[in-house]
């Protein structure tokens, strides 16, 4: 499985890079080290939840992983789904 640290913002202005680099590994298992994310804003959420249902579409294994306290804050406070944030992630 492929591994990626997420940036510590994760803003507006981080959105294009997280965007592309999540296109980077299409079709690629992959894992999203949260550990670091200080910051999250609504277009990166989008952006992390469309790259998990694009993952499930396809059967492949996509996880957010060590989020945070921020991160998992923030993803609550938007009323993103939690367990996508498990400390393992979800194998889907």
């Amino acid at each position: 499985m492929t591994s990626f640290a997420l940036p510590a913002s994760l803003d507006t202005r981080a959105a294009p890079a997280l965007h592309e680099a999540l296109l980077s590994f299409d079709g690629h298992a992959l894992t999203l080290d949260g550990s670091q994310v200080e910051n999250l804003g609504g277009q990166c959420l989008q952006i992390l939840l469309a790259a998990h249902e694009a993952w499930a579409k396809h059967e492949t294994p996509f996880a957010i992983e060590s989020p945070s306290d921020a991160l998992a804050a923030q993803w609550s406070a938007f009323g993103a789904p939690p367990h996508l944030l498990s400390p393992q992630g979800d194998p889907q």
